[in-house]
């Protein structure tokens, strides 16, 4: 396996910052935040056949779709005020609001939070948008219904639609936080790699393509995830429905994508630019249970952390007494994925994540050094079995 090369990001004033904000915050709220505001995005550029014209009810293609960007001097500003934010007063993390939820609740109070990731990302982009400078947020999750003679029939949701205060435009944000394992194919017989078959990857006749980058548990993946954005949902902002519902035209309809993508054994491949992948995108590893025991043992005295869903979206920061040893992570997902029992299925084919942890410069407490998932015994064929399916 690859070493992680060195972390960084860039500040937005363009200065390389060898210690975001997300990264090494001792408050978890404020790293979270940090992370949904000022991690690297995953793309560079929405690739042609994405960005190309989407299409609204079918005729007319919509204005501007691109990736998400502030208003200048936007983020620099919302960096200053969560340097000096009080944890306290910022949004609770999921393992909090899940603690809140075994309290008694009063019959009228309202409804209990989400406890799904991604909507926990959009309460952290809502509370950005309310709370930085020089924007106003106008709606978050707004349902668009339509009536017709069939009754009332609900058109998608909007996640976020803001006014950038000091141009007047008006923007609509579709937001996702996803985690995609890149499933490289198998070339077709006779295309080996470097065979000089004219393959413009030089991967034989298998194409890398964003499809091949799934989720953990192969339900979505990339190239299907932006198609469903950009041809459906950033097209409802523009519906007449929409118009009626935020009195103003949107100027501006765009995709707020961020998140990991995990290589196997840590190696991106040479020319995952094309994809329209940022270089700068937050990465780690994959690997079969093997593989990374043989790597990690090798790795004397390494330290590691099976990091909870609930926690895979910024760097983690753990007490010691949370960690363990190689040897101990390898026995328990030996056992984990030699689970016979039909109701924990889930448990036997479903990747982990974990980090290798450092110390973190206080006493007792250990850092996030690199992450990445070990998948169970079959996962990798299972993968590659649903991509060649959806994409016949």
């Amino acid at each position: 396996m690859r070493e992680p090369r060195p972390e960084f990001a860039l500040s937005p004033g363009g200065a390389i910052d060898l210690a975001p904000l997300w990264r090494h915050a001792a408050s978890q709220r404020l790293r979270e935040l940090a992370w949904c505001s000022l991690s690297p995005p995953l793309l560079a550029f929405l690739p042609a056949d994405d960005a190309a014209g989407p299409l609204l009810n079918g005729t007319s293609p919509v204005p501007e779709t691109a990736l998400a960007r502030w208003p200048e001097g936007a983020l620099a500003a919302w960096q200053r005020w969560l340097a000096g934010a009080d944890p306290a007063l910022l949004p609770p993390t999921i393992a909090e609001l899940a603690a809140g939820l075994q309290q008694p609740r009063a019959p009228d109070t309202a409804p209990a939070p989400s406890l799904r990731l991604g909507r926990h990302a959009e309460r952290l982009l809502q509370f950005t948008l309310e709370h930085a400078e020089g924007l106003e947020l106008l709606a978050a999750n707004l349902p668009v219904r339509r009536v017709g003679s069939h009754g009332v029939q609900t058109l998608g949701e909007l996640d976020f639609v803001w006014r950038d205060v000091a141009s007047g435009a008006t923007v609509h944000w579709e937001m996702a936080a996803k985690f995609y394992l890149l499933v490289e194919p198998v070339p077709a017989a006779g295309g080996m790699p470097g065979s000089g078959d004219g393959s413009e990857d030089g991967r034989g006749n298998a194409v890398l393509e964003r499809r091949c980058f799934v989720g953990p548990n192969l339900v979505d993946r990339l190239g299907d995830k932006l198609e469903h954005i950009v041809r459906r949902q950033l097209p409802l902002s523009h519906t007449p429905e929409a118009l009626a519902l935020l009195g103003r035209p949107v100027d501006r309809s765009e995709v707020y994508l961020l998140g990991w993508l995990f290589y196997r054994d840590g190696v991106v491949p040479a020319d995952i630019a094309r994809l329209g992948i940022a270089p700068d995108h937050l990465h780690g590893w994959w690997s079969s249970l093997q593989d990374w025991s043989d790597w990690a043992r090798a790795r004397d005295g390494s330290r590691w952390y099976r990091l909870p869903r609930s926690a895979w979206m910024a760097p983690a920061r753990v007490a010691q007494a949370h960690t363990e040893t190689a040897e101990a992570v390898h026995e328990a997902l030996a056992l984990r994925f030699a689970e016979t029992h039909h109701d924990k299925n889930w448990r036997r084919e479903a990747p982990v994540m974990l980090c290798e942890v450092e110390p973190a410069g206080q006493p007792g407490m250990w850092r996030e050094r690199t992450r990445g998932f070990v998948v169970p015994p079959g996962w990798e064929e299972r993968a590659r079995e649903r991509i060649a399916r959806q994409a016949g």
